[in-house]
């Protein structure tokens, strides 16, 4: 795979601002993740983020998590959007309806209610944290909205950056700034440090990567989605069994309906493994980030 410059990054991330082209389920998944959000108003969070296991995504470090939220058995749940994984969207459609003033189920509440919520997931390791964390986790997934995430994208577009902030060795930091000049936290002060810098070397021996699509809200079937939307609206008591799709996978069979949802188990960092081999002598020199993912899929192929 050729790897990406930092203008083809910074063209993705245009891409995406302009729009074109979790339940992370489980306890144990959920404590991958660094709940940024408990820092107390005027903080600041310092992490640097780390790129995907997945040399294919055309983000390099961060994926976009599209769910609805919808309630089941009274319990508020977090389902996907299919339109994540490349389908049509019974709950997009249905928020479509309502928001068609044309439509006479017209009703803004209820679109509003229905439609998708975009965040991204990523992985950091946490700089310096105003809260307390795992620090034997040297890499912890994170999952934000889209303050951040334009914060980021302004970063790429200002041509400030030399270097792709992922980067192990003259990457950015990144701080996370909370304030609240309102009802609710603002994350839109947020920004890449001003100066690269390089991850410290005792940390790159100890970092495992994160394959991040596969910490996304669990695929399920249109049908089973379906009947999650018809329990919302009804007061349903009936929680249909989550499925799984990998990205780039056929469609599984459907699932059946259950009394409760089936939890996707949490994938794991594979383990440690040898270092990559050094290059001949002529070869172009591997950065830090293709030796750790060189790494992360010589460990990953000896697990299989």
């Amino acid at each position: 795979m050729t790897k990406k410059s930092l203008a083809e990054l910074a063209a993705a991330f245009a891409s995406k601002a302009s729009g074109e082209s979790q339940n992370t389920s489980g306890d144990q998944t959920w404590k991958l993740f660094y709940p940024f959000w408990k820092a107390a108003v005027d903080t600041v969070t310092t992490v640097r983020f780390v790129p995907d296991a997945d040399p294919e995504n055309p983000l390099d470090f961060l994926v976009e998590h599209h769910t609805h939220e919808l309630v089941i058995n009274g319990k508020r749940e977090k389902v996907p959007c299919l339109k994540m994984y490349g389908e049509a969207c019974p709950i997009c459609e249905l928020s479509q309806k309502y928001y068609d003033e044309e439509s006479p189920d017209h009703n803004k509440t209820l679109g509003k209610k229905y439609y998708r919520k975009k965040s991204y997931i990523g992985a950091v390791i946490v700089i310096d944290s105003p809260i307390e964390h795992n620090q034997e986790q040297v890499v912890k997934l994170i999952d934000f909205g889209p303050k951040i995430f334009g914060q980021i994208t302004s970063a790429f577009a200002s041509g400030d950056l030399e270097e792709k902030p992922f980067e192990l060795e003259g990457g950015y930091n990144f701080r996370i700034r909370k304030t609240k000049p309102g009802e609710f936290a603002d994350y839109g002060t947020s920004s890449f440090a001003p100066k690269q810098s390089n991850v410290a070397p005792e940390l790159l021996d100890k970092m495992e990567l994160y394959d991040l699509k596969q910490y996304r809200t669990p695929y399920v079937e249109r049908s089973v989605l379906e009947a999650m939307l018809l329990a919302d609206q009804n007061g349903g008591s009936v929680v249909p069994q989550y499925g799984a799709k990998a990205a780039g996978e056929a469609t599984p069979a459907a699932d059946k309906v259950a009394a409760e949802p089936a939890v996707k188990p949490a994938a794991t960092p594979a383990p440690a493994a040898e270092a990559a081999p050094a290059p001949a002598e002529g070869e172009r020199k591997l950065s830090a980030v293709e030796k750790l993912r060189a790494r992360q899929a010589a460990a990953q192929a000896a697990a299989e």
